[in-house]
């Protein structure tokens, strides 16, 4: 029997949207998809919890600078393309769909050579390096924001659709109810202030939190991702706030939909898939970009375009520090209608459902018949 295969890994927002669009998938076609990755990528341990079987390639890391890592990276990369031949004959793969990030590199020029039929997606609203090499092989291409067609080439206009960006169902449907106590803490009338930085974490937000968490939890519960790297600065996180009302963890898995759901307030990085969550919730936020210096502006770019939709707040300035933090933190949570404004722009960003578009493009490619498991929304053609 064929099988499907997803690519795509690095940090969780190559992984999370791809598996919004294997979750999309009818029962059938889930049961044949296999993920290719990296040996030692985030990507291996978040697949494996959802029961996919899971195979690695060899990688290199795409960088836009000087640097004689390039050269393995090079030699790495070609080992990575021959490794993914040998590994889609053997799984007799029917079609191919990459999520990102430098992993999937390798696996998209590998189908393209054994002429399989190749789904990409790109989150950001300028395309990334793996995007502008792996285009020119994908069958099909789908990117958030019309805008985003500019930064690929004319002639590859009429592989593009405009889906938005996919999200796990549970971002729309999880039971608030079970958010706190799936933490350990019990329901009150206190608001709920979300921190996160992303499934690695952001050293800067939790330097923020740890010098304002006596302010905040005096006013709000605190739930806090801090990302395994910064796990150790919990418990004196929790030892300065105020008792029962902070709680941190180096990430919450399953719970993780429900809490932001429940939140009154997100503050979180400015990945497109975190922006996309929220959105998806409805709910107000607080966006804390990374830098030019630590990135190459999409993020930024990013909290931006989304700022204006009147749905978050941007905090840009790479030297924020911990007062303009909290004043902008304690402004939002005195203004309650405000709040309810910037949720309603949220949802109205959300739009439809692109995990459902993007999957019907895998199966249709893979079956030939999207139209068996798919009656919904389709998505703009550019």
């Amino acid at each position: 029997m064929s099988t499907i295969i997803f690519t795509g890994g690095g940090t969780g927002g190559h992984v999370y949207p791809g598996l919004a669009v294997w979750s999309a998938l009818p029962t059938d076609l889930r049961s044949r998809v296999v993920w290719v990755g990296s040996r030692r990528g985030v990507e291996r341990d978040i697949v494996a919890r959802e029961g996919i079987p899971y195979r690695a390639v060899p990688t290199g890391k795409l960088r836009r600078y000087l640097d004689v890592q390039n050269v393995l990276d090079l030699f790495r990369v070609l080992a990575g393309v021959l490794a993914a031949r040998r590994l889609l004959r053997r799984l007799d793969a029917g079609v191919v769909f990459s999520k990102g990030g430098f992993v999937a590199v390798p696996v998209v020029l590998a189908a393209r050579s054994l002429g399989i039929p190749v789904v990409i997606h790109e989150s950001d609203a300028d395309p990334g390096l793996a995007t502008r090499i792996t285009a020119p092989c994908a069958t099909r291409i789908f990117v958030p924001y019309r805008e985003t067609a500019d930064g690929l080439s004319a002639r590859l206009r009429r592989r593009i659709t405009v889906s938005g960006n996919p999200v796990r169902a549970a971002f729309r449907t999880a039971d608030v109810g079970t958010a706190l106590p799936a933490v350990g803490l019990t329901e009150s009338d206190l608001p709920v202030i979300l921190v996160t930085g992303g499934s690695l974490g952001a050293l800067q937000i939790n330097r923020l939190v740890a010098e304002t968490i006596g302010e905040l939890s005096a006013r709000a519960v605190v739930i806090h991702q801090t990302g395994a790297h910064s796990a150790d600065m919990i418990p004196t996180i929790r030892g300065a706030a105020v008792a029962g009302r902070y709680h941190g963890a180096p990430t919450f898995l399953d719970a993780f939909p429900a809490l932001m759901r429940r939140a009154d307030l997100v503050v979180a990085r400015a990945g497109a898939g975190t922006i996309w969550e929220i959105a998806s919730c409805g709910r107000p936020a607080v966006l804390i970009p990374l830098s030019y210096g630590a990135s190459r502006g999409d993020q930024i770019r990013n909290a931006h375009r989304y700022g204006r939709s009147g749905a978050a707040v941007v905090l840009s300035d790479p030297d924020l520090d911990a007062a303009a933090f909290l004043l902008t933190i304690g402004e939002l949570m005195d203004d309650a209608p405000r709040r309810h404004r910037m949720g309603a722009a949220a949802a109205r960003w959300a739009g439809g459902n692109a995990a459902e578009t993007i999957a019907a493009a895998v199966a249709g490619l893979y079956v030939g018949a999207p139209e068996r498991y798919f009656s919904g929304h389709k998505g703009q053609p550019e």
